[in-house]
């Protein structure tokens, strides 16, 4: 549809707030609190007329704008590793400084990454949600070219050309991503313990650079059966996934819950008609 310019278009005064869903209104919070010092505006909780509360307003410290957590399990579940929020810092100095924020709260992150203008710390599974966190320098870091880190796996570009994977294992000659979906199907009544490990397995998963989505999902009408979409940035990645803690511990805890082996089934893109 085409639209026809008919008169000056009206400027806004600016944001007037950013919106985040997410699964748990109080952790969250509490998490943005800790990492962004963020302040909670009690005041403007929104509340249903029933009393329940769906969403909490924050003051961040620096943001310009203030930050609102919707519950919206749903929409935050689909959209785990999805980078809404880049953080403007000053410069290389601040970086570090931040660096050692993080580390003191015992936060995974990127080691600093030559992005195309600046310098960008990435923090891979921010809140309970796994929504990604970027602090990004407004000073350029002056670097050539070359020096830019294109194919960081810190680094998102969207998804790439098409890739032909054969098995969980295989990938093309040109590097392309790998994307996967495994089926698991619990014994019978023992559904909620099996996503009760499938979802810190998704957690610890999407902290791992080469990793940029993982997502657990239940089947409305069989609710011991999961279905876990997963995309990885090339067989080196997904060689480490394998031998992480974590994968290990869901392997040894996991195993008496299912009632088969998961199934992981490569996927194609389909060619644009």
């Amino acid at each position: 549809m085409s639209i026809a310019r008919t008169s000056a278009v009206p400027a806004p005064s600016g944001i007037h707030h950013i919106k985040l869903p997410v699964t748990d209104l109080e952790r969250s919070a509490r998490w943005y609190a800790a990492v962004l010092g963020a302040r909670r505006l009690n005041e403007l909780d929104h509340r249903r007329r029933d009393g329940t509360l769906f969403a909490v307003v924050l003051d961040v410290p620096g943001l310009g704008t203030r930050l609102e957590l919707r519950l919206d399990p749903a929409t935050a579940t689909a959209l785990a590793g999805y980078e809404f929020l880049t953080l403007a810092i000053d410069d290389r100095a601040a970086l570090d400084r931040w660096i050692t924020h993080l580390d003191t709260l015992g936060i995974t992150h990127s080691p600093p990454v030559a992005a195309l203008v600046g310098w960008v710390l990435v923090v891979p599974d921010p809140d309970p949600d796994g929504q990604r966190l970027r602090l990004y320098t407004t000073e350029p870091h002056g670097l050539d070219a070359d020096r830019i880190e294109y194919d960081s796996p810190w680094l998102s570009t969207g998804p790439g050309p098409e890739s032909n994977p054969t098995d969980e294992g295989a990938i093309n000659n040109a590097g392309q991503p790998l994307c996967l979906v495994a089926r698991f199907t619990a014994q019978p009544g023992k559904g909620d313990l099996l996503e009760s490990r499938l979802v810190p397995l998704a957690r610890a998963t999407r902290r791992e650079p080469g990793c940029p989505a993982y997502r657990v999902h239940r089947s409305r009408q069989e609710p011991d059966a999961f279905v876990v979409c997963k995309e990885w940035t090339g067989q080196q990645a997904l060689d480490a996934h394998h031998a992480t803690s974590h994968m290990n511990a869901f392997r040894a805890d996991a195993a008496d819950l299912m009632t088969v082996p998961p199934s992981p089934e490569p996927l194609v893109p389909c060619t644009p008609i």
